[in-house]
């Protein structure tokens, strides 16, 4: 599930995000620069290499460098929501990626929207464990949905975005949902999708308010809200600050990426489960081993998804990230 929306009002520029899942266990990571870094991908498929270009704040419920979301120092924000329908493209000359790690590449090499559209041609989404549309913003006030459909990348911005929202329905299939104005996706769709539906034309609705401060966004996010929304957050990419709330703790928080140095080869976690202030604390593979391992014994995204993950691909995942070593 999840709910994605661009609100620009006046001088307002926010991505707003829910994120539905029957798991609440969430973290901040903080992201050097200056990383050499290979795609977390088997063989035979050759991984994609690259070279972090900018610090970035990403939320992940999986682990380090399998961000669900985030910005980087440079403005630009990057999110995704479920697409089930999605397929990607084939092409076995290009490098591989997976559908989360392909978050964690834009936001390590590109400033704005047009830069990810161009690596996004450039790269390949391998093995997804699950299938993804994303929401992409920069600080000039540029957004752009990229959806993979019939094995083909499709750029939806400028007259094409005419409605900034993204949930778990082909955009263009949402957008022509809500012209139509007539309900025909009550009788179409089945109840996955209406419930997708309905969080899109209640978004949609939202951002025809006038006014688009942070409780504005706050206020939008709950009506999109799902029972099982476990958090919200809302980027501001003029300032830098990530403002964030969760079902266990509705206090809204807040945290600047100004205030983080991006240069340390000593990143540190955000535990967004935490009443009052959330303290960073030092990263360790210890720690990612067990927000991975949290994540995939989960019972109930283990009978959500049927998914039968070893022991030594937990470790795989975990401790992947402190392979990475800096280029200079």
């Amino acid at each position: 599930m999840s709910t994605a929306v661009y609100i620009n009002h006046s001088s307002w520029d926010y991505l707003g995000k829910n994120q539905d899942v029957p798991y609440d266990g969430a973290y901040f990571f903080t992201n050097p620069k200056g990383l050499m870094k290979s795609a977390m991908i088997m063989p035979p498929d050759l991984p994609m290499e690259w070279v972090s270009k900018y610090g970035s704040l990403t939320v992940s419920q999986i682990g380090k460098e399998l961000p669900h979301g985030g910005m980087n120092e440079a403005g630009l924000v990057v999110e995704q929501t479920t697409l089930w329908p999605s397929t990607y493209p084939q092409d076995q000359n290009k490098p591989a990626i997976g559908e989360l790690q392909w978050i964690q590449l834009m936001l390590d090499t590109c400033a704005s929207v047009e830069e990810v559209i161009d690596t996004a041609a450039s790269v390949r989404i391998v093995n997804p464990t699950s299938r993804l549309h994303y929401m992409v913003c920069d600080r000039t006030g540029r957004n752009a949905i990229v959806e993979f459909m019939q094995e083909t990348p499709t750029i939806y911005q400028g007259e094409t975005l005419s409605v900034p929202v993204m949930t778990n329905t082909s955009y263009p299939a949402a957008v022509q949902y809500l012209d139509n104005g007539d309900g025909q996706w009550l009788m179409d769709l089945d109840q996955y999708d209406r419930d997708s539906m309905e969080r899109f034309i209640r978004a949609a609705a939202y951002l025809e308010k006038p006014s688009a401060e942070i409780g504005f966004a706050l206020d939008l996010l709950k009506a999109a809200a799902r029972e099982d929304t476990a958090f919200s957050l809302i980027y501001d990419m003029k300032n830098l600050e990530v403002h964030y709330t969760s079902k266990r703790h509705p206090d809204l928080k807040k945290t600047s990426l100004q205030e983080m140095d991006f240069s340390s080869a000593s990143p540190i976690v955000i535990n967004l489960q935490q009443s009052g202030e959330c303290l960073p604390e030092p990263y360790s593979p210890a720690l990612n081993r067990s927000i991975v391992e949290s994540f995939f014994r989960s019972p109930e995204l283990t009978a959500a998804f049927g998914w039968n993950i070893t022991d030594n691909m937990i470790s795989y995942i975990a401790f992947t990230p402190d392979t990475y070593e800096f280029t200079e």
